[in-house]
């Protein structure tokens, strides 16, 4: 059943379709027989414009929507044949339409049509010869429509003259009754019946192409929109116009409604009836001005311009109401970045408000911290001044203790330098090569200790250790100068530049300390001849040392100082023939030529950490002083018994020291800085102490 039915709606559909398809045609149904004879057989009756006449009319219904059946000049049997064909063509048609032009009479009441071959002679040949106009309308009444008969005949027609004649020559036959023009057609419903002229009068047949009658129904005819009741009127003002009221067309309606023969305008309505353009239909108004369709025109044109103003204003109040919303919209916004505004100021006063506790907070504690620093400091500088007193009291005992122990020890190295200048001359007597004695003037550097690191077995730095030991023991130049040359532990470099340029300083200081020596051999008797044995080396790992090379001889040059250093390198010279912290210390304190301060921080650095600090007195001169072991044993006579060593004082412990250190680093005083490591005793702690100053701010 579901299957069915849409079939069934679709058929039921398609029906409707044909039926409205079949409706509209048969509306649109509209035939049309013309009939025009010009040529009769009798060429009295010839006629020049009817066959021109249904020639125009013929194509003007056709282009008007009219299906044309035209007969030109037709005899009997040509007009009956047509008039089959307009019966059957006129079946149910929406309209019918007749036009004759040519000949026709009117007998006995009757109107009949002329053939062109049409003899007549009596009343015998009128029902025989001629062609009635009920056979016309007869064919018209087969239609449904509309009924139109247009005649434009009864034209000066010879016959009834020649009729006429007859009757009164006695012709018995004359017909009495025969009249030049057509009598009228009974009324009848739906039927429209146009006559060129008058009932019994005579119409025109033209000078032009066309009848009168014809030439005005064609100008009309052209003009859509047209009733066809004032269609037949304007025809027939034309045609009085036209032959000066001798020919007066006349026209019977007989319709319930109005009808257009030209319904050009009713199409093109149709077209734009429903356009929403009022354009479109001002335009079918100016060009079918005359149409009935023009008021349903111009109140649908009214309709649009309505609805346009109405759409128009409706787009104004939306507009309106759009703008309206939007100020709304605008202003709540506004509202809103104002409230967001005023809690953003909001937060960010109590966010000041908290920055400022915090920072009061903060205030507070640093100064709470600052005061209790500041008491801190306090305390640590009133332990300092006491530990400076203290300190400068054992300085003071120190110092006493030094120049006693100095003022011996200047006598004992009197005497050894003494005997060292008789050596030295009885070797120069002998002409033996000899080369500046370091035993007694470099002690110091013998006495230092080898590298802290032993290295591991066959490790190239092991031969390196082994003989840089040697070289400390019993420095030579020559032999350093080599080592270094030859070098292959490069951890050991700095230590044997050290040496070299300790060893290169003492060389070049031998001159002075000969000239020093000088006046002090001369009043010295020569001693007797000591044997001094040289210490025992230092002790070397236990592995096998490699060979030592031999010791090339190598010449030293001195470079001549500039004017301005010569002051300083003299007391380098004497610091280096007899080092001492001290006197090392006091040069770099007072140094002018800053190119001899790197010599001086190497000569400091090579020094031996264990040499306590030795105090000179400005007014006596400097010399080389052995360990008091060495000169002892220098001094005293063979087998006997060596004298102790004096002991050493020192000012201050390394742990004490490193306990000032790290003080001055909680302190961060420079100037302290400075001044502990002027007053430095433990060298250990010096590149620890530098570091610290040059830490610090401007230095």
């Amino acid at each position: 059943m579901s299957t069915r039915r849409p079939i069934w709606i679709a058929a039921l559909y398609s029906l409707v379709l044909l039926t409205c398809s079949i409706s509209v045609a048969k509306a649109d149904r509209r035939v049309a027989l013309v009939v025009g004879n010009s040529n009769y057989s009798n060429a009295s009756l010839f006629l020049a414009n009817p066959k021109n006449d249904a020639t125009d009319v013929a194509a003007a219904l056709r282009g008007v929507g009219f299906e044309v059946l035209q007969a030109i000049d037709a005899n009997k049997r040509d007009l009956d044949l047509n008039m089959a064909k307009f019966a059957r063509l006129a079946t149910d048609a929406d309209a019918a339409l007749f036009y004759y032009a040519g000949h026709a009479v009117q007998y006995q009441g009757r109107n009949f049509l002329m053939p062109t071959d049409a003899e007549v002679e009596d009343e015998i040949s009128f029902r025989y010869q001629m062609t009635p106009l009920d056979d016309v309308r007869a064919a018209l009444d087969r239609g449904d429509g509309v009924k139109i008969v247009i005649l434009d005949a009864c034209r000066n027609n010879p016959i009834v003259n020649a009729l006429r004649r007859k009757k009164k020559s006695g012709d018995s036959r004359a017909i009495d009754a025969v009249r030049g023009g057509l009598a009228k057609i009974d009324k009848a419903q739906g039927m429209v019946v146009a006559y060129s002229t008058a009932a019994d009068e005579v119409a025109a047949d033209g000078d032009g192409r066309n009848s009168p009658f014809t030439s005005a129904f064609l100008k009309r005819l052209k003009e859509p929109g047209l009733e066809i009741e004032q269609l037949f009127r304007r025809v027939a003002a034309d045609v009085n116009a036209q032959t000066g009221g001798r020919q007066r067309p006349e026209t019977y309606v007989s319709l319930l409604s109005n009808y257009y023969l030209n319904q050009t305008d009713r199409i093109a309505f149709d077209k734009i009836k429903d356009s929403p353009d009022p354009a479109v239909l001002q335009d079918f108004i100016a060009k079918f001005s005359t149409s009935s369709y023009v008021p349903e025109a111009q109140n649908r044109i009214q309709r649009i311009e309505a609805a346009i103003r109405e759409r128009q204003n409706q787009e104004a109040r939306q507009r309106e109401a759009a703008r309206l919303a939007e100020e709304q919209r605008m202003a709540e916004r506004e509202a809103m970045m104002r409230k967001l505004a005023e809690q953003e100021e909001a937060l960010r006063k109590q966010e000041t408000l908290r920055a400022q506790a915090a920072a009061e907070k903060v205030r507070k504690e640093r100064e709470a911290a600052q005061a209790q620093e500041e008491q801190r400091l306090r305390l640590v500088a009133e332990k300092e001044r006491k530990e400076r007193e203290a300190a400068k009291a054992q300085e003071e005992q120190r110092v006493k203790l030094a120049a006693e122990r100095e003022r011996k020890l200047r006598e004992e190295a009197a005497q050894l330098l003494a005997e060292q200048a008789r050596t030295k001359i009885a070797a120069i007597d002998r002409k033996e090569p000899t080369s500046p004695s370091l035993a007694g003037i470099s002690t110091d550097i013998r006495t230092l200790p080898p590298t802290d690191a032993a290295p591991a077995p066959g490790d190239p730095c092991d031969r390196d250790s082994a003989m840089l030991a040697q070289l400390r023991s019993n420095p030579s130049i020559e032999a350093v100068t080599e080592l270094e040359r030859s070098l292959s532990c490069e951890k050991l470099r700095a230590q044997i530049l050290r040496l070299r340029e300790s060893l290169s300083a003492v060389a070049n200081a031998a001159p002075a300390i000969a000239a020093q020596i000088k006046p002090v051999v001369e009043k010295v008797a020569p001693p007797p001849a000591l044997v001094i044995a040289p210490p025992p080396p230092p002790a070397a790992p236990k592995q096998e040392a490699a060979p030592k090379p031999p010791e090339p001889k190598v010449a030293v040059a001195t470079v001549a100082p500039a004017p301005e250093c010569k002051k300083d390198e003299a007391r380098l010279a004497k610091i280096r023939a007899n080092p001492s912290h001290a006197d090392l210390a006091a040069l770099e304190r007072d140094l002018s030529c800053e190119r001899l301060r790197p010599q001086i921080v190497r000569l400091r650095e090579s020094l031996p950490k264990e040499i306590a600090k030795e105090v000179a007195k400005p007014d006596e001169p400097s010399v080389a002083a052995n360990p008091p072991t060495l000169q002892s044993a220098q001094s005293a006579p063979s087998g006997a018994k060596p004298a102790q060593p004096a002991p050493i004082v020192q000012v201050r412990s390394c742990d004490e020291e490193r306990a000032t250190l790290a003080k001055l680093r909680a302190s961060q005083s420079r100037e302290d800085v400075v001044r502990f490591e002027r007053e430095l005793a433990c060298e250990q702690l010096r590149p620890q102490v530098i570091r610290l100053r040059e830490s610090l701010s401007g230095g």
